[in-house]
């Protein structure tokens, strides 16, 4: 390891970061147009990610309000563990590497924005965290670590600093595709009926394709079971117009950063077996898990 990655992986860790790997543009040369690497930074040869894992304590909230119905606790989910905190932390993360580069070498380096809160286009994150070694892509298309399961979130920068790739996962394959994700999700947004593949470096993964509407219907509390204040979309499979045309009837938020709240859900994030799951939280009376009958019916 050159010392100057040593040095940007130990600066990560010492800002609290719990992973961090590099990748090469070469694994992300299959990226939509408009969304590689050189297409945000010209000349960009490497892409470093980092990854900052959610705690159980909060994850466990989640379990408290769908298994306990204290919905009036999500808002702890949604400030340390989606929107909020964890983001903060990531940007500035990112920020802080991407001037480490910038001042102790003849490099461009480029944070991207992170999270619900972000500004402007950038790489895929989940994508450029394969491509880095931190992952596999799960059958839900959230990123696999080893560590954490699903309970990580992660940042990027973008550096014209040429640094030697880290190995792409390459251990026990960590999504068995055993289902639960689907089956807790409660809108149906994740089917096997609606698949999808990405080609990244020489690993070619297929997952479901999320349904959007489906999914942010649950996100954002459109109805009153899913934990709203009011039934603004009835509708089970709805189009992303009427979706649109619900959410312009929501109220901005009275609490929080977001303009309209965004993290209701979680459910395949939270029931996701891999990471140690049943050590964590079954094995510590936290969860009854995903076999809970409330998930039988679709909201």
């Amino acid at each position: 390891m050159s010392v100057i990655k040593e040095q940007i992986k130990d600066l990560a860790k010492s800002l609290g970061m719990s992973l961090c790997g590099v990748s090469n543009v070469e694994r992300l040369k299959t990226a939509p147009k408009g969304q590689g690497p050189c297409d945000i930074l010209p000349g960009c040869k490497s892409v470093i990610v980092i990854g900052a894992r959610l705690l159980d304590g909060i994850i466990q909230v989640n379990f408290r309000a769908f298994e306990d119905g204290r919905r009036d606790l999500k808002g702890m989910y949604g400030t340390f563990g989606y929107s909020t905190l964890p983001n903060f932390e990531l940007m500035y993360v990112v920020y802080a590497i991407a001037q480490y580069i910038e001042a102790n070498s003849n490099s461009i380096a480029t944070p991207c924005p992170t999270g619900p809160m972000q500004n402007g286009g950038a790489v895929s994150i989940r994508h450029a965290a394969v491509a880095a070694g931190l992952g596999e892509m799960g059958f839900h298309s959230i990123i696999l670590t080893p560590e954490y399961g699903t309970r990580a979130r992660f940042g990027v920068v973008l550096t014209t600093l040429e640094l030697e790739p880290d190995p792409m996962y390459d251990g026990p394959p960590l999504c068995d595709k055993c289902g639960i994700c689907e089956r807790v999700c409660p809108t149906g947004a994740l089917s096997k009926e609606r698949l999808a593949s990405s080609q990244i470096g020489d690993k070619e993964y297929e997952y479901m394709l999320v349904n959007w509407p489906k999914c942010l219907r649950a996100t954002t509390a459109m109805t009153k079971a899913l934990g709203g204040d009011e039934d603004l979309l009835l509708e089970v499979d709805p189009t992303p117009a009427q979706f649109a045309e619900a959410s312009e009837k929501r109220p901005i938020a009275s609490s929080g950063l977001s303009h309209t709240n965004v993290w209701h859900c979680g459910r395949c994030l939270s029931y996701c077996p891999v990471g140690n799951w049943k050590e964590r939280f079954q094995d510590t009376n936290l969860s009854k898990g995903a076999s809970a009958e409330f998930y039988d019916e679709k909201i």
